[in-house]
């Protein structure tokens, strides 16, 4: 049985300088994405120029994770925004490159510089 406490849920979201800040801890799987998704949903019916995910904390992340991922980046750019990351760990970048995203998302090496939106 896999259940998500409050405690282990794959999300933290916060608003900083008017930018929502999406934190993401753990493994962001087949069983955890659908609490992310469920974290994330009010997000999904706001327009922002811009979202950044802190994958920081990140361990894993599968297809199901990437999905899920993906989704934050459509409704951002729908709105006319971009979607940033922030502190990738190297595994989780190189998934995220391997599966194409790299022209989607603004990829920032920290907080303090995807906040600012400073170039890479």
């Amino acid at each position: 049985m896999n259940s998500t406490s409050p405690e282990t849920a794959p999300a933290r979201l916060e608003c900083v300088q008017g930018i929502p800040v999406v934190a993401i801890t753990g493994r962001l799987d087949t069983h955890t994405a659908p609490v992310f998704e469920a974290q994330t949903a009010q997000l999904m019916t706001e327009k922002h120029a811009r979202v950044l995910l802190d994958l920081s904390e990140v361990t894993f992340i599968s297809s199901a994770g990437l999905r899920s991922i993906l989704q934050i980046i459509k409704h951002t750019n729908r709105s006319g925004g971009r979607t940033g990351i922030f502190s990738v760990p190297e595994l989780i970048l190189e998934a995220i490159e391997i599966s194409g995203f790299q022209p989607l998302i603004d990829i920032y090496p920290n907080r303090e510089t995807a906040l600012n939106g400073s170039s890479v």
